[in-house]
């Protein structure tokens, strides 16, 4: 399954990679602001899309002595690198729309950019599509954080193509759409930022742990030292649970056995449970 999913990210890499040498060029030839400051936001999008293939590469081999809960930490330290690049970006937007207002150098958009626009919809759209499918063929959440985004994108699109309209009658709209998507570049880069460094400081959910003692109870089974470890796939959990002396090998390892069925059918984050037994 994370193979088949980082596939879907590198043909989405590569959507994303198109709209952003359109947007650039055009940019720049037509001298439409707005569409190099978007082209820049979907060069970021490269970044981020490229640096979580890459960083989902390693996630593939299996656990080994030097990670024994495997390697699933990789993509968010990549998510976490391309959270301070997109932040960084956007401090950069907002301050050259800022230099253009005090300027005063404002020009209305050609008209004939919003073909461009339209395919770069068209492109986004594509994408959007691309990862709804990928998401539900593989289950991987980047690929649904990805299409959470793209959606975001094609509304980026959408707004660009009426700023261009309302343009050829008030043209500081320009200025302010840069510092719409500067604002929209730092909210997407303090969400992933936050997500990332949950995952690399092993932050967890404390409900975790009351829901392991509470399914402990059900079975009238006493536990202690849970402990719990955010692996970048979900929890990993490792605990002692203590029996009656009077209980024989096989009756503990079948209420052991259910106890820690139970605990992954009703945490669904829950990817190991690995417990030791000692007599009560």
């Amino acid at each position: 399954m994370r193979s088949n999913a980082r596939l879907y990210l590198k043909i989405a890499t590569l959507l994303v990679g198109a709209t952003s040498i359109i947007e650039l060029l055009t940019g720049v030839i037509m001298n439409v602001p707005v569409l190099i400051a978007d082209g820049l936001h979907t060069m970021l999008d490269v970044v981020i899309l490229g640096s979580l293939y890459i960083g989902l590469g390693p996630t593939l081999k299996p656990p080994d002595m030097d990670h024994p809960y495997g390697h699933f930490k990789y993509r968010y330290l990549s998510m976490y690198t391309v959270a301070i690049i997109i932040m960084g970006a956007s401090l950069w937007l907002v301050a050259e729309a800022i230099i253009s207002i005090i300027k005063g150098v404002i020009e209305r958009l050609p008209l004939d950019s919003l073909y461009v626009i339209i395919a770069v919809a068209g492109l986004v759209l594509s994408r959007l599509l691309y990862l709804r499918i990928g998401y539900i063929k593989t289950g991987d959440l980047i690929l649904k954080l990805e299409f959470r985004h793209a959606i975001a994108d094609l509304l980026d699109a959408l707004l660009i193509a009426a700023t261009l309209v309302v343009s050829l009658i008030i043209p500081i709209i320009q200025p302010v759409a840069v510092m719409a998507i500067a604002a929209y570049l730092m909210y997407l880069g303090i969400n992933y930022f936050r997500e990332s460094i949950n995952v690399l400081l092993d932050q967890i959910n404390p409900g975790v742990v009351s829901r392991v003692y509470s399914i402990a109870r059900d079975h009238n089974v006493s536990v202690s030292d849970v402990k719990v470890k955010n692996t970048g796939n979900g929890y990993a959990i490792d605990l002692i649970v203590k029996v009656p002396g009077w209980y024989s090998v096989e009756d503990a390892h079948r209420i052991v056995d259910k106890l820690e069925d139970d605990i992954m059918k009703s945490i669904p984050s829950v990817v190991s449970v690995n417990t030791h037994v000692e007599p009560a």
